[in-house]
């Protein structure tokens, strides 16, 4: 029961602020009068401002409070800035609440990950996994239904929002945790032992995934409008095809990596995701949607193996390495977007035409690296048996019978 709270909570934290993607227009340059640079950046500053509080807020917890009382309170008082957005007076006061919202719900979905590797036992691979599914499927549920409030009047977005994030506040108050242990001694940097020699790997991993989403929503989606004329509704069609399988997967690719190891699917679907993106120009539009599926089903295999790494590094390091994480996961997202901006500019041919193929190849050459350059230096440790195929067990670290 408390592995399905923890999902259900993380479902409904993604919900409120993918509600405020679709309206972006309506919230920011119809609302306030703002530019379509401002409509951008109020996507970008909560990131922003999340990098900076999620690690002060790691360190906190492990000092005062317990994890369910820390995600309940930051999801309650994430439920009054939305009010407080739907009555903001100027543009300026708007940002200002966006940014205070980004210090509050990024923190809450670290340690929402937190829980989930507390609770996750033997079978740490389907748990992780049913974690990956539920992010996803909280941003699959939101921009839909983003798009549908805003046709009703803007800011129903945010009375929406907070009704949810107060709905998850109290389901949050239901999870029971063990304890982390601790014997361990706590680090400078929130409990993140950065001399760890894999530590690098999960959180590489993190800011690949991330930036090269960056690069799918923002340059892929110029790119289907350029290229093919796409219409809305098919670049919505192509989003879901991608989306969809990413959500629904997650956690079987958690429990195919219970099974045979993360290492293997880690690598190979990394390898394979860069593939399958460089031929995004490369193909008819008809081929896209198989595409589409295709990506999606092996980020669902990348995401879920690289959750269960991440786990393995926080047995020996701490709970702090999920703050670091979602920081470069954070950051990957943030310089996506502006990277493929960089490339759209720089990368055209004599009549001016921008060289779609070659975007995508360079991004999928980048992945490839990547999972290359991770697979030699797993591989090291594998072999000197200091680092597990699988998931193992830390008996101390789940034995806490306290309630967290």
């Amino acid at each position: 029961m408390p592995r399905l709270l923890i999902a259900l909570v993380t479902i409904l934290t993604l919900i409120p602020v993918t509600l405020l993607v679709p309206g972006l227009y309506e919230l920011v340059q119809v609302a306030h009068g703002g530019s379509a640079s401002a409509a951008h950046a109020f996507m970008t500053v909560n990131m922003l401002s999340g990098i900076i509080a999620v690690p002060l807020v790691m360190r906190w917890q492990r000092k005062v409070g317990s994890v369910r009382q820390w995600v309940a309170a930051l999801l309650a008082m994430d439920a009054v800035v939305f009010l407080a957005m739907h009555e903001a007076p100027s543009l300026s006061a708007l940002f200002a609440l966006r940014v205070l919202d980004g210090a509050l719900h990024l923190p809450a979905i670290t340690l929402l990950m937190v829980a989930a590797n507390r609770l996750a036992g033997e079978r740490r691979g389907a748990s992780l996994g049913l974690l990956g599914s539920s992010l996803m499927i909280g941003v699959a549920i939101g921009s839909p239904l983003g798009g549908w409030l805003v046709d009703s009047g803007a800011g129903v977005v945010y009375l929406v929002g907070s009704g949810v994030f107060v709905l998850a506040a109290l389901i949050a108050l239901g999870i029971s945790l063990p304890r982390a242990e601790q014997t361990r001694t706590p680090s400078r940097s929130y409990d993140w032992n950065t001399k760890i020699e894999l530590a690098w790997v999960p959180l590489a991993y993190a800011f690949m995934d991330r930036f090269v989403i960056g690069v799918f929503v923002s340059t892929f989606t110029l790119f289907l409008g350029e290229v093919h004329r796409a219409t809305g509704a098919q670049r919505g069609l192509l989003m879901a095809l991608f989306l969809v399988p990413f959500a629904l997967l997650c956690w079987p690719a958690g429990k195919l990596a219970d099974r045979i190891g993360w290492y293997k699917p880690l690598v190979i679907s990394n390898v394979l995701f860069g593939v399958v993106f460089a031929m995004y120009a490369r193909v008819p539009l008809a081929v896209l949607p198989a595409l589409m599926v295709l990506s999606g089903v092996l980020s669902a295999l990348m995401f879920a193996p690289n959750l269960l790494l991440t786990s393995e590094v926080a047995r020996r390091a701490g709970d702090g390495i999920f703050g670091a994480f979602q920081i470069a996961g954070s950051v990957g997202f943030l310089i996506g977007p502006a990277f493929g901006g960089v490339l759209v500019a720089a990368l055209r041919d004599d009549s001016g035409a921008v060289q779609y193929g070659q975007i995508f190849t360079l991004v999928g050459a980048l992945e490839v690296v990547l999972a290359l350059a991770s697979a030699v230096a797993l591989g090291r440790l594998l072999r000197r048996r200091e680092l597990a195929p699988r998931a193992t067990v830390d008996a101390a670290h789940l034995a806490g019978a306290a309630k967290a």
